[in-house]
């Protein structure tokens, strides 16, 4: 007979086997979570190289409105989610409108601020969601491993803000305008305590992995090829092309685009499995967003997301050559992104009073919205994914 080390040991790798489940299938993942971060960053290569700094403001209007316009979609399309979130999806916009206004008038560079942090804590929550879709599609992970990821991705991303050659050099310049500008020797302390507290975690993070796996637990392959690729595209742009332009066109064609695709598969899914009455509600809402997002329909989708943002634009009144990422001149630009550093976490400190308002409350509103719309847990939420 074998001896018992090795019965053991066969007993964990056959317990440690690997069970894939994928956001949309095995193809379009590919494309739109796994892929897309690689072909963004080489888009955005491309723009540094051969566009004009104003590509920034063209990948915000062509992508991340249209993504601001999903949720809308995603919010107020749905009797149930009217009923459910009624006083939030009220209220709340009101509340973070008024707080703009006040903000962008009375204390500009705080506001800016907020705005700016809560810009990347969406960022950081996105990709959580996505990687515990990955876990609930999949059946893995354990009671802990939501806990666990997003300390995870707390820790990386902020040691990629604060140690990276691109965003060090932006805290930097905002602690030397308040005139807090530290030491070489505490800023080379701090990076360091830094990259030794993600060591740390990213040990840990390996080791409840395998120890999990040894207790049975299943393991998605797809979901660590996801986060793989999302720390690629920020840690590649943040190190290695130190660019406000390459890091703002890559970070907006990923987090926007992989937004807007699984807004359209979860709406198409709910109103293709919600038979809901005919209320005046529905009416007006349900009805169109089923018509938008039908099987042979997705053009539908993607051009009246589009005429959205174009008539975004109109209303801020904002340059004409945005809309063709500065290659048509039909005016002068007397501003342009890359002379704002600051500019490559949010567009609306390049913009005068009215746009930044308009800029800020949509994106913060948004951020709002996604904070508790996307609930993994919520059965109702699971419906749709």
């Amino acid at each position: 007979p074998a001896p018992a080390t090795t019965l053991l040991r066969a007993d964990i790798v056959k317990s440690a086997t690997f069970q894939s489940g994928y956001i949309l299938n095995r193809r379009g993942d590919a494309i739109w979570f796994l892929g897309l971060p690689y072909i963004a960053v080489l888009f955005a290569i491309s723009c540094q190289m051969w566009l004009p700094a104003v590509a920034l403001a063209s990948i915000s209007l062509w992508i991340t409105i249209p993504h601001h316009f999903a949720t809308w979609l995603r919010t107020y399309g749905f009797k149930e989610d009217l009923s459910r979130w009624s006083q939030r999806l009220i209220v709340g916009p009101l509340i973070i409108f008024s707080l703009t206004i006040l903000g962008a008038i009375y204390v500009p560079l705080t506001f800016f601020m907020v705005n700016v942090l809560w810009d990347h804590q969406h960022s950081i929550m996105q990709q959580h969601g996505f990687s515990r879709i990955y876990d609930f599609k999949s059946g893995t992970g354990s009671r802990r491993s939501g806990k666990i990821d997003l300390g995870f991705h707390w820790i990386f991303f902020g040691n990629m803000l604060i140690t990276s050659p691109l965003f060090s050099t932006i805290w930097l310049a905002q602690f030397a305008a308040m005139g807090l500008l530290p030491e070489a020797g505490t800023v080379h302390a701090i990076q360091t305590c830094s990259w030794a507290l993600t060591a740390c975690y990213g040990i840990f993070y390996l080791w409840q992995l395998v120890d999990g796996a040894r207790r049975g637990n299943k393991i998605n392959p797809v979901k660590y090829l996801f986060i793989g690729s999302s720390y690629f595209l920020w840690y590649f742009c943040a190190w290695h092309a130190s660019s406000v332009l390459v890091w703002g066109i890559a970070h907006r064609i990923m987090h926007g685009l992989q937004y807007i695709i699984i807004v359209y598969w979860y709406l198409r899914r709910k109103a293709e499995s919600d038979k809901s009455d005919n209320s005046p509600i529905e009416g007006l809402g349900f009805k169109m967003v089923r018509y938008m997002v039908g099987s042979k329909r997705i053009w539908v989708f993607i051009a009246v997301s589009l005429v959205y943002a174009a008539l975004f634009q109109i209303v801020l009144m904002e340059p004409l050559e945005v809309f063709g990422f500065g290659i048509f001149r039909i005016s002068e630009v007397d501003r342009t992104i890359e002379s704002l550093k600051a500019v490559g976490m949010t567009d609306a400190m390049w913009q005068g009073l009215y746009a930044e308002i308009l800029v800020a409350g949509f994106g913060m509103t948004h951020f709002y919205f996604d904070s508790f719309i996307w609930k993994v847990r919520d059965k109702k939420v699971q419906k749709g994914l």
